[in-house]
């Protein structure tokens, strides 16, 4: 450790002095917060008097945890090494002792560890009447429905009274469009901690607007004042030459004082020095054009400054601005705009109370400002205020660089009168704030970054801090930090800048040693498009090969957005890899639950015509859109009555898609025979089966499908009936993993994954970029720092061509948004512990490498460094192809470019299996028992799939096992008495065969071995999957076996032998389908081939041939 670190650590921990602390990532943040708490608790009366503020919960159960633990190894003695370790062990036992004498309990109820969240919560049940909420309602995460209805609320007011005046004139801002303007209001409503505060300047709307000039040409002067200083030496030569410029071109002299009305001549300066792309000018870009003639001493001269500045990125950056600065003369129809805005919010305000009323719920924006107003302003504090001024005595807030305007200004009425206290000698009251301004990701939720740099600089709610900065790294191998401190220097530069939101690179060494692994340290992959996905099937490979090598390793994916995960998961299940997170796809955007949803909205309302667009179109059916057109136009009623036209469908239809229209129309009438006969899940679940649903569907899907029919039946349980709106929210937040999670890899977003660490991490599709920045209804920008900030605000009035107020802020907008996106390319990679892969897919051409990355993607971030340049790889396309012998096909599917059943599966359906003949596993059946057989089938021969892949059989009360039946228990949808029987049942066939000498010879099994294979072919022109159990070859018999698992045993009468015969002949012809097709596809050495049937209840193999 340097002695900078660990001095800066030392001082940290003294009670007496308030500091922020700069903790990049892997700093050992969590270990000196522990330490700085118990140090405060060791000094004060009460535990309550130190409060911890974190933003999550997670964060606050960890931080009580790690004191609680500390606390306990020192009372237990435990054994410690480190240094550090030391010192947080005195720290303990001083704590232990001043808790003895005060007759203290130490436990997770007397520590004082908060969410910002839930403290705001707990003071607005403390003063539920100022508060305005009651003190009874409770936060919701999602309060979007709460919006909408609001939202719905005040349009509906439109041309009544004077209110509704002024709705009819906003939507005629907006050409009448209502879902754009409720587009806009609804964002706005999640924003209001940041206008709440603003609305009421409608009462003097021409003392708001000259405020708002004032603000401007403030805000003008001081920019200008900045280029004025970068120009330095410059700035008066290069005055001189400008005017020789505007003399050629008979334009009157520059005149560049520091006054907002010199901004036009600025701006003419600006226009010289940059291009119209605002890159510095080149030697042959300065023309007659701009006043300066060919060969001419003023040319020269103009180059010679032009050549001195070119370095100065700041400056750059600073014209920019300048260039989209708006003149201080505001358009008059812009400023009626948001005076008639601003007239309306409190209506629209008042409109989303109601809503919260009634819902008896609100949004935890609405809980933070209850808070601040609970407290009280600073002339006129509440007995809630200063009964916490006698409670808290020291703070501390973690991820401080995550902090809102709102929640800062809660910090800081909690810290009213603090800095006068410890001015007069007594024990001093502190303030800790720590964390990581190269970690702030969260502006789309209203986190500030510049009130982080102004902790950094000394100032927060009037208390006095000292800047620490830690930079010794305890997370990352060595070749990860020293990739990371050469491009990030380079991305983020040496100097905060609070105005553009960009905070500097602070270095850091590591304290872990490099390893050996290939994929070690950080390598950068380029692929070329194509159809096959070359970069997902690379990732899958490289995820298998460190899972294979290091079986022990986590390992994670992490995304940008959702969607950029669907290649991903696509290609870990072709390589039979196991996952789990929160960035894949909802339940409702999977194609499965498309066709499902498809079903579900023609039976709550037939004469709903997209839905019976989708039937048709969808795998049950699947017929041309030559066959709809047909069928459209032989019925041209509207609505369509669907089932008419499938019932009378045109003479001139092929016979097979005259077949499928008979298929849908067979299931779907005997879905409206039942209607209202059958419960929800069951009349839906029948339809389905009929409809073929399940022949349709791979395993994964199947699992989707569960996971539908569970909604149905909570649906029905809940008395909502066929409700879609309640399916499509509920569906929208529900994912389905993988069946073995346990083990798997994490694929999560990128702001999920802060916080976290992994061995390995994965960043794929780093060309896609996310939703642009939209046009928001209003914008606003606090201009100075936090304790004189003036406001900045304006209204989209759909101009988007002039140099407004409104396009100015977007503009900043645009560039806050753009560092924002650097840190998070800066958290993804920081994540590692021993390597990361970096990936994109491009399209370019064999001289254009490497190609140009589209603004705005994180590549474009990546290659902006010549460190990112110099490290990255071209992959071509084609070398991923066949990586893997799996097949994703499904049974009966056509794999043409329509996905429907096969012409043999119509009017058959059959429950959904492995196979028809072999009735097994269904996710739906008419008979509860038989159901909970095929349930019990399909968990059984999942887990024995992954004991098999095991390196070293487990046995079957091992954790992971156990895990194994929990998780595919979960997947089914089961009452708690049918899962517990279900595990009992899949725990005791389990342990029968890993007790079983035979049993553990087929699972132990390495040579040529695979589990659930997967073979397919074309069968009447159709392409038909078939999944083997277990094949291996057998050293000692040199004999290659096929073997299906089976579940079942002998009846109560029925005998041994007899029960294994008639096992064998039902199964006899599928085992010999199975052994014809592993011959023909040539797997493996040619040996003799053995089939045989395992039965694990009974411990017994029955062999075939």
């Amino acid at each position: 450790m340097s002695l900078t670190d660990q001095i800066a650590r030392s001082s940290a921990i003294d009670p007496t002095r308030s500091f922020c602390v700069s903790a990049p990532a892997g700093s050992g943040k969590t270990e000196l917060l522990t330490q700085r708490l118990l140090a405060l608790l060791a000094r004060v009366d009460r535990p309550e008097q130190v409060l911890a503020i974190t933003f999550t919960r997670k964060a606050a159960s960890e931080m009580a945890l790690r004191v609680l633990e500390k606390i306990d190894q020192a009372k237990q003695d435990a054994p410690i090494s480190a240094e550090h370790e030391r010192q947080t062990r005195q720290l303990a036992l001083d704590l232990i002792a001043h808790a003895t004498r005060k007759n203290w309990r130490l436990d997770d109820t007397t520590l004082n560890i908060r969410t910002i969240d839930s403290f705001c919560h707990e003071l607005t049940r403390q003063m539920p009447i100022l508060s305005g909420t009651g003190g009874l309602v409770e936060p919701v995460d999602n309060a979007q429905p709460l919006y909408e209805a609001a939202v719905r609320n005040f349009l509906a007011q439109a041309g009544e009274g004077e209110v509704g005046e002024g709705v009819v004139d906003l939507l005629r801002q907006f050409n009448n469009r209502w879902s754009k303007v409720s587009e806009l209001l609804i964002a706005l409503l999640g924003r209001r901690g940041d206008w709440g505060k603003l609305v009421s300047q409608h009462h003097d709307p021409a003392g708001a607007e000259a405020g708002i000039m004032r603000t401007l040409e403030d805000l003008t002067s001081h920019r200008l004042a900045l280029i004025e200083e970068r120009l330095g030496a410059q700035f008066q030569p290069l005055i001189a030459i400008g005017n020789e410029a505007q003399a050629v071109l008979n334009k009157a002299p520059l005149s560049l004082g520091g006054g907002a009305e010199t901004l036009r001549d600025w701006q003419a300066l600006v226009g010289m020095l940059l291009t119209a792309q605002h890159d510095w000018r080149k030697p042959g870009g300065v023309t007659i054009r701009q006043g300066f003639t060919p060969k001419s001493e003023a040319k020269a001269q103009f180059l010679a400054v032009l050549e001195s500045l070119r370095e100065d990125e700041v400056l750059r950056e600073a014209l920019i601005e300048l260039a989209h600065l708006p003149d201080t003369q505001q358009d008059g129809a812009a400023w009626d705009l948001v005076v008639l805005i601003s007239s309306l919010l409190p209506v629209l305000q008042a409109h989303l109370l109601l809503v919260f009323q009634q819902a008896g719920a609100v949004d935890h924006t609405h809980v933070s400002l209850a808070a601040i107003q609970a407290l009280g302003p600073d002339e006129l504090p509440t007995a809630l205020a200063q009964r916490l001024d006698y409670q808290i005595e020291h703070m501390l807030v973690d991820e401080f660089q995550d902090t809102s305007a709102s929640q800062a200004e809660l910090l800081s009425r909690l810290m009213r009168g603090w800095m006068d206290h410890n001015q007069t000698g007594a024990a001093p009251r502190t303030l800790f704030v720590v964390g990581d301004a190269m970690q702030s990701i969260y502006g789309f939720r209203y986190a500030d970054v510049s009130l982080f740099l102004e902790a950094r600089q000394g100032r927060m709610g009037g208390m006095a801090l000292e800047p620490l900065t830690l930079t010794q790294n305890f997370r990352s191998q060595l070749k990860v930090v020293k990739w990371v401190n050469e491009a990030f220097s380079e991305l983020f530069g040496s100097e905060d800048s609070p105005h553009f939101g960009r905070v500097k690179h602070v270095s850091a060494s590591s304290l872990v040693p490099d390893t050996s692994s290939s994929y070690s340290g950080v390598r950068i992959q380029l692929f070329q498009e194509s159809e096959n996905d070359g970069e997902a099937t690379a990732i899958a490979r490289q995820v298998s090969e460190i899972r294979r090598n290091h079986p022990s390793a986590s390992i994670a994916v992490l995304v940008r957005a959702k969607g950029h995960a669907a290649s991903i998961t696509a290609a870990l299940i072709e390589a039979g890899v196991p996952f789990a997170g929160d960035a894949l796809q909802s339940l409702f955007e999977q194609p499965a639950i498309e066709s499902l949803m498809s079903l579900c909205r023609w039976l709550a309302n037939p004469a709903d015509m997209v839905a019976a667009l989708g039937l048709l179109r969808g795998p049950s059916c699947g017929v041309s859109l030559a066959t709809i057109s047909a069928l459209l136009n032989a019925h041209p009623e509207r609505p369509l009555h669907l089932l008419n036209a499938l019932l009378s469908p045109p003479d001139s239809l092929p016979d097979d898609e005259r077949g499928r229209l008979t298929h849908l129309a067979q299931a779907l009438d005997w879905a409206q025979a039942k209607r209202d006969r059958l419960g929800l899940p069951i009349w839906v679940e029948q339809v389905w089966l009929r409809l073929g649903g399940a022949d349709c569907l791979s395993d994964q899907e199947l699992r989707c499908v569960e996971c539908f029919f569970g909604m149905l039946r909570v649906a029905e349980q809940t008395g909502r009936g066929l409700d879609i709106s309640w399916l499509q929210q509920e569906m929208s937040m529900a994912v389905v993993e993988s069946a073995d999670t346990v083990n798997g890899v994490e694929i999560m977003t990128l702001h999920k994954a802060k916080g976290l660490e992994f061995d390995y991490v994965f960043m794929p599709c780093l060309n896609k970029r996310t939703r642009a920045l939209q046009r928001d209804l209003i914008r606003w920008h606090w201009h100075g720092e936090s304790a004189q900030r003036e406001l900045l605000i304006a209204a989209n009035d759909e101009d988007k061509e002039s140099r407004t107020l409104y396009n100015y802020m977007k503009w900043m907008q645009k560039k806050k948004d753009e560092e924002e996106l650097k840190r998070l390319l800066y958290v993804g990679i920081t994540r590692a512990r021993s390597g990361v892969m970096l990936s994109a897919s491009a399209d370019w051409a064999t001289d254009d490498l490497p190609p140009d990355a589209a603004a705005g993607s994180l590549l474009a971030m990546l290659l902006r460094t010549s460190k990112g340049a110099a490290t990255l790889e071209i992959c071509p396309a084609g070398d991923e192809e066949g990586s893997f012998s799996h097949d994703s096909l499904a049974n009966g599917v056509e794999t043409s470019s329509l996905k429907r059943l096969a012409q043999s599966a119509l009017c058959t359906p059959s429950p959904a299996g492995r196979e028809a003949e072999t009735a097994p596993a269904s996710v739906a059946v008419s008979s509860v028992g038989n159901r909970l057989e095929r349930v019990t089938g399909t968990i059984c021969h999942r887990v024995l799939e992954l004991i098999a892949g095991e390196p070293c059989l487990p046995e079957a009360d091992a954790p992971r096992v156990q895990a194994w039946i929990a998780n595919n228990i979960a997947l089914h949808t089961l009452t708690p008495e049918q899962a517990e029987h279900t595990g009992q049942r899949v725990q005791r066939l389990i342990a029968l065969a890993l007790s079983c000498e035979v049993g553990r010879w087929i699972l132990s099994a390495r040579n040529e071995a695979a589990t659930e294979l997967a073979l397919s072919r074309l069968e009447a022109g159709e392409c038909k999957t078939y999944v083997i159990d277990r094949i291996f070859v057998d050293e000692e018999t040199n004999l290659r076996w096929i073997i299906d698992f089976k579940t079942s045993q002998p009846g109560d009468s029925e005998t041994i032998e007899a029960f294994e015969a008639r096992e064998c002949e039902a199964h006899q012809s599928q085992l010999a389908r199975y052994a014809e097709l592993v011959r023909g596809a040539q797997w493996g050495r040619d040996v003799p081939i053995r089939t045989a049937l395992y039965f694990p209840a009974i411990q017994r193999l029955a062999v075939l041939q």
